[in-house]
């Protein structure tokens, strides 16, 4: 059975220029969940929406400087992992092409090496599938 899998982000709007997909993970996003959570502590909402928001517009091919979405480097892997960020919100992604950007899960700048790791465990998990 496979474990992983992509459908496309419910979270950006489907006419970006770039489609943007969620990895799901035993058919769960785990982007969803990062959100569940951020929803629970109201005051990081407006953060994330501003993320998802950069994530949506960068797929329109709008430009934002590296201190708003950056691409993260030193990471070993064969494809373009990239950061959205604003406040204390982060939200990871990598680029498949010709598919598309998929947004892996957020984290918080306090948790941000750690989830990097996690991230980029993800990712090559995805490929090695």
């Amino acid at each position: 059975m496979k474990k992983y899998s992509l459908t496309l982000s419910p979270h950006i709007d489907s006419s970006t220029k770039i489609k943007v997909y969620e990895l799901e993970k035993n058919d769960e996003s785990l982007f969803k969940e990062f959100i569940k959570n951020i929803e629970k502590e109201a005051n990081l909402f407006k953060d994330l929406a501003r993320t998802i928001r950069i994530i949506e517009e960068t797929a329109n091919l709008k430009r934002y400087p590296k201190t708003k979405f950056r691409l993260l480097k030193g990471h070993r892997l064969n494809v373009k992992v990239y950061e959205a960020k604003a406040g204390s919100i982060r939200v990871y992604l990598f680029q498949e092409k010709p598919l598309g950007r998929i947004i892996v899960t957020g984290g918080k700048k306090s948790n941000q090496s750690r989830d990097l790791k996690a991230v980029y465990k993800l990712i090559k998990d995805y490929y090695n599938e």
